[in-house]
């Protein structure tokens, strides 16, 4: 049982630390030690559901915008020779999108030798493939590529852009949806490292409730199923097939607040018709039903909609 374990000191105090803490107790109000560390791991919950979503993002539009230019402008497309932007004077340092996009993919290449050598001990030349380098760039490589400066006649954008975003576009005018576009990149961005250095998930300016933190969460899954429906709608409908985007919405909601709290309801199944009942409720409300057989409190176990 939860309230068997000692929270403190050791937990809380020394492995966690009541500092880390602190956030969660303000805007969840947790009554005991057993409410706070049930938020804590909720949180943890809800970083993995989201993990491949945000990931899904960020590969799609990597591989839609590298598909798209490649055939334009060859393998190895991010070249200072193939990627004109609309300020270039000669002699002037580029712009601060363009210039990260150039370290960035310097970087990549490097990245790639490096760890080729460590893996395989090449002693020799290494020359970097065009799928190697691909992988290891950032996130950011991608928002910047969105940038103004790449739009204008002879340039990226928007003679690209419909290859790039093949779903409904929700402007018809092109410089808009690469603004929009970059926008929702940068923020899904910044949510992306937010989940990967194991910061709260939920946390931001004005977050003061639990109620502010669930919408918080629905905003950024709004934005990055947008963004796959914009790239193309088969991204978003292989997540929804496969029960990734329902599992997203699912992690971000009270009931599993509660669920980690030790503070949900555990229905006890005692028949068939009960069984079905609740199978039929955890699916048609997409959420997870606690349960556990009649007579035996101990074989507890949940319902969880594909």
């Amino acid at each position: 049982m939860p309230t068997t374990l000692h929270y403190r000191p050791e937990l809380i105090n020394k492995l966690i630390s009541t500092e880390r803490l602190n956030s969660y107790r303000l805007v969840f109000q947790p009554a005991n030690d057993v409410e706070l560390m049930g938020v804590y791991l909720w949180n943890a919950h809800v970083c993995s559901a989201l993990y491949p979503l945000i990931s899904a993002v960020e590969i799609s539009l990597r591989n839609a915008i590298d598909h798209a230019l490649t055939r334009d402008l060859g393998t190895f497309w991010w070249s200072s020779t193939q990627l004109r932007y609309r300020s270039y004077r000669a002699g002037a340092a580029s712009p601060r999108a363009v210039q990260i996009v150039n370290d960035n993919f310097v970087a990549a290449a490097r990245k790639y030798i490096a760890d080729t050598r460590k893996r395989y001990q090449v002693k020799g030349h290494i020359r970097p493939t065009h799928a190697g380098v691909l992988a290891k760039t950032d996130f950011s490589t991608w928002e910047c590529l969105l940038d103004a400066e790449f739009m204008g006649r002879n340039l990226i954008w928007p003679r690209h852009l419909s290859s790039v975003f093949s779903g409904r576009w929700p402007t018809q005018q092109a410089g808009s949806l690469l603004a929009q576009a970059k926008e929702n990149v940068a923020t899904l961005r910044d949510f992306r490292n937010r989940l990967f250095h194991h910061e709260p998930a939920w946390k931001r300016y004005g977050v003061q409730a639990e109620v502010d933190a669930l919408a918080h969460l629905h905003e950024k899954l709004s934005k990055a199923e947008n963004l796959l429906r914009l790239i193309h709608p088969e991204s978003l409908s292989w997540l929804e097939i496969n029960g990734l985007l329902q599992n997203a919405y699912r992690a971000c909601n009270a009931a599993e607040i509660r669920r980690f709290q030790h503070l949900a309801r555990v229905h006890p199944i005692g028949s068939l018709n009960v069984l079905a009942e609740s199978v039929a409720r955890c699916h048609e409300h997409n959420c997870v039903v606690a349960a556990h057989l009649v007579g035996d409190p101990a074989s507890g176990f949940l319902i969880v909609p594909r």
